[in-house]
């Protein structure tokens, strides 16, 4: 029977072997499905639109829940890589998304929806993720678990740009990091800065501070990632592009209101979504393609943007579907609170005040259903084949139409 010793040092091994291979292609080894949802918001330009999967439409029950030892706090959206569902919480719990059954879970103070992100010396993906202690690159495979203790062999990658510490309101919000083309896009809490990170080890290819001036607090939202820039908002006015290679700053401009939400890049232009109104920028140079105001009073959230309409809240009383090339009001429907909405085949679903889940028809604004956990907050769903995926105070819950 071997030692101890040399069974620790063969599991080391079959860890390293199966977590990091310098080949050429490995990043082709794990296929993307067409019902994969690969960070928050979905895509690199955060539509939250879904472009293949369908969710419930008429009725939802559910078809399995997992319910975690411990609480999940302010619950965040999972992700879904090739039927598997990855969510935070006090760590990482992968979950066989057909099934809810518990792939593993891992220790970790982590705040953030993940983002798979794929490199060239490993042969899984990689999930960052921004938590209490910065951002840090995950195993998707969960590493190699070590009998009898909790912990696992290279469940960690690397750790990335340390977070700057708690402030007089305490912890800095997690800002969900966008991956795109290798690259990892992440606001490291309370650091007023936006990283570009390499996606081998989370070495910093670039950092920027949208506004350096004055030495304030920034709150940069989520970014959007797409044609070879990236687009930050961030309190107080202002919008910013830098170039996704080097971190040159294109243009920035300011806007009519301090509270700026999450941008949306789309072919039409930037979305950007206001306290009280919300704008379309020009790509190249930030310049007002058209504002439409809707006397709103909102400070969390971000638009959906999907079939030529842009889908938000008012955090009033209203969901407003806008056109996209003109502003135009297309129609509103009732709805309460802020909410971070997503679409897929035809069908919006948001939450209403932390605890409704809501499905809207995108073409009229017709209400199709309502569903009403016995736990919440509930965090905004992701779209699969057929079902939807909600994380709640305690667990997940997979939702699909009702028989």
């Amino acid at each position: 029977m071997p030692s101890t010793r040399r069974h620790f040092l063969t599991l080391a091994g079959v860890a390293v072997a199966g977590a990091v291979a310098p080949t050429g292609d490995a990043g082709e080894t794990a296929a993307a499905s067409d019902v994969d949802w690969p960070m928050a918001r979905y895509d690199p330009a955060g539509t939250g639109a879904h472009p293949t999967a369908s969710g419930p439409k008429d009725d939802v029950e559910v078809t399995w829940t997992y319910t975690s030892s411990s609480s999940f706090g302010r619950p965040v959206p999972p992700v879904h890589l090739d039927g598997t569902l990855y969510a935070t919480h006090d760590g990482l719990v992968a979950l066989d998304s057909d099934t809810g059954a518990t792939q593993f879970e891992r220790a970790g103070q982590y705040r953030s929806t993940p983002a798979r992100v794929r490199a060239s010396i490993y042969t899984t993906d990689t999930l960052a993720v921004t938590g209490s202690a910065g951002v840090v690159g995950l195993n998707a495979g969960g590493g190699i678990a070590l009998p009898g203790v909790d912990a696992a062999i290279g469940a960690r990658r690397w750790t990335g740009p340390r977070a700057a510490g708690g402030g007089f309101f305490g912890q800095p919000m997690a800002v969900d990091p966008v991956t795109d083309d290798g690259t990892v896009y992440a606001a490291p809490p309370g650091a007023d800065s936006i990283v570009a990170l390499d996606a081998n080890d989370g070495a910093v290819d670039w950092r920027q501070t949208p506004r350096e001036e004055d030495g304030y607090g920034v709150e940069i939202k989520r970014p959007a990632v797409t044609d070879g820039r990236v687009f930050v908002t961030n309190w107080p006015y202002q919008a910013t592009a830098y170039d996704a290679a080097t971190g040159t700053q294109d243009w920035q401009r300011e806007l009519d209101e301090q509270m700026v939400l999450a941008p949306v890049a789309t072919d039409d232009g930037l979305v950007v979504q206001t306290r009280d109104a919300v704008y379309l920028l020009d790509m190249a140079s930030g310049a007002t393609l058209w504002k439409q105001s809707l006397d709103a009073n909102v400070t969390e959230g971000a638009p959906a943007v999907a079939d030529g309409r842009v889908f938000l809240s008012d955090s009033q009383d209203a969901m407003h579907a806008l056109d996209l090339a003109t502003g135009e009001s297309l129609w509103t429907t009732p709805f309460n609170g802020e909410s971070t909405p997503v679409v897929a085949d035809g069908v919006v679903y948001a939450v209403e005040s932390r605890h409704t889940l809501v499905a809207i028809d995108a073409g009229s604004g017709a209400q199709r259903f309502t569903f009403e956990p016995d736990d919440y907050p509930i965090a905004t769903p992701i779209i699969g084949d057929g079902r939807l995926f909600v994380t709640t105070a305690h667990g997940v819950l997979a939702l699909e139409g009702a028989s």
